[in-house]
């Protein structure tokens, strides 16, 4: 009788087993310090799929990017700002009555020496040339599309204090004489919206982290010595 309950109960796992979906194997590539996810959907009526990333293992997965009722296919996602060191990848995968399957976990290990080569790369190419809408065109009678598809070459000169760090995307802040003068500095994005502020900048330098921005893209700095406008310009977050 006994063995005879051991058989139902392997027979029972083994059918559950075929009746649920295979889960999807991910493949990963880095190139110039993208982290490019790929997988084969092989069933209709997935409702979404999650693309989760861990810096430390199986542990503290969020969620980067989800995709909506994918279809039958290839799948890519591409990660496009990986962190420096160890990044764990999976996907988490909901089938319909929200049946969640999770993939494979792919681990890469991204060098810092590829990051800065990427963003040196990206300086070289993009930085001295980016490409801003044209101030002059924000008619409010001209369809945003087609401000967009007309933008004009943008020329900036980079300040010498405060600038992008090519190495590391990071906003370096080189005030020498911040401790006998009143300074604060205000960012804004191409629309003037403000979108950060240093009411007191008391040292010589400052690391200012990139993600503390809304987005990449191109943003206006202001710095002042009290009420003072001293300088303005232009800053690159990756």
């Amino acid at each position: 009788m006994i063995r005879f309950r051991i058989l139902i109960v392997i027979l029972l796992f083994s059918l559950q087993a075929r009746s649920q979906p295979e889960l999807p194997a991910m493949n990963l590539v880095t190139e110039k310090a993208f982290n490019i996810l790929k997988c084969t959907v092989q069933f209709d009526g997935v409702r979404s799929i999650a693309v989760q990333r861990s810096a430390d293992s199986i542990r503290n997965f969020i969620t980067i990017a989800t995709t909506n009722a994918p279809k039958k296919g290839l799948f890519s996602y591409i990660d496009k700002h990986p962190t420096v060191g160890m990044n764990y990848y999976r996907l988490s995968v909901i089938f319909a009555g929200d049946v969640e399957w999770f993939s494979n976990t792919y681990k890469v290990f991204l060098d810092s020496a590829i990051l800065a080569k990427s963003l040196k790369e990206s300086i070289e190419t993009g930085t001295s040339k980016a490409k801003l809408p044209d101030p002059g065109s924000a008619d409010s009678n001209t369809p945003s599309e087609e401000k967009s598809k007309n933008p004009k070459d943008f020329y900036y000169t980079p300040s010498s204090r405060v600038y992008t760090n090519p190495y590391t995307g990071h906003i370096n802040i080189n005030l020498e004489d911040a401790r006998t003068h009143k300074y604060s500095i205000r960012f804004l994005d191409p629309d003037k919206n403000e979108v950060l502020r240093i009411s007191r900048a008391t040292k010589s330098f400052l690391v200012l982290d990139k993600n503390n921005f809304n987005a990449r893209g191109i943003y206006h700095f202001q710095l002042y010595d009290g009420t003072t406008l001293t300088e303005t310009g232009y800053i690159t977050i990756y």
